[in-house]
């Protein structure tokens, strides 16, 4: 009996002790990565997925002219101790899908677990009694193993929370909800799945 309890009290540690591991593991590296974004970014490797679908490495600082118009997607890589923790995805600039602009932020600690994620939209409604322009959130912490916790958060071009359930917005739900929608899904999963997944083959 004592020895089922010692197995019970073990395993509530080991929850409690991994949940607040990876909560302090994707505010350190979320630190670490704006540091060097600010700071260094020559220490930041950027990919480019071109419209053929073929992935290269940037070789400059302005992608957008080595590239001309033959990109789709832009990769921001950083590592820290030679391990990759931070991996962007974005279409980049403004206008580029429909003068929409979204991107998606993946932060992993150096065992290759996903600690934490964040991915944004912005985009015109040109709805003037809800919102002419909106802009949604959603961030993702990882709280236990393959367990993911999600909040999110859609703004008007004033900065102000959308209310959907007010009369001026409740019409705007369905179409502002099918556009987050259509984004990635932000799942549990390690670098090496994730690097598979888009199809980036240099994460070693």
């Amino acid at each position: 009996m004592k020895n089922l309890i010692v197995l019970i009290n073990i395993c509530i540690f080991s929850v409690f002790y991994s949940q607040n591991s990876y909560e302090n593991e994707f505010k350190q590296t979320k630190l670490f990565v704006k540091g060097i974004l600010e700071n260094q970014p020559s220490k930041v490797t950027q990919y480019i997925k071109l419209t053929d679908g073929r992935i290269k490495q940037s070789k400059t600082d302005n992608p957008l002219e080595e590239f001309e118009l033959q990109w789709d997607l832009f990769y921001k890589i950083i590592r820290k101790n030679n391990k990759i923790v931070y991996i962007s995805k974005s279409d980049d600039l403004w206008g580029h899908i429909g003068d929409s602009k979204t991107s998606y932020d993946y932060y992993f600690n150096e065992e290759g677990i996903l600690v934490g994620a964040e991915k944004s939209l912005d985009f015109f409604l040109l709805d003037t009694t809800c919102a002419i322009q909106v802009q949604y959130y959603a961030l993702y912490q990882n709280v236990k193993a393959e367990k993911l916790e999600k909040t999110e958060i859609y703004k008007d071009d004033n900065g102000n929370v959308i209310d959907f359930t007010s009369k001026k917005c409740k019409d705007s739900k369905a179409y502002i909800q099918s556009n987050t929608n259509s984004l990635d899904k932000i799942t549990f999963r390690n670098l090496e799945g994730f690097m598979k997944a888009e199809r980036i083959k240099y994460y070693k």
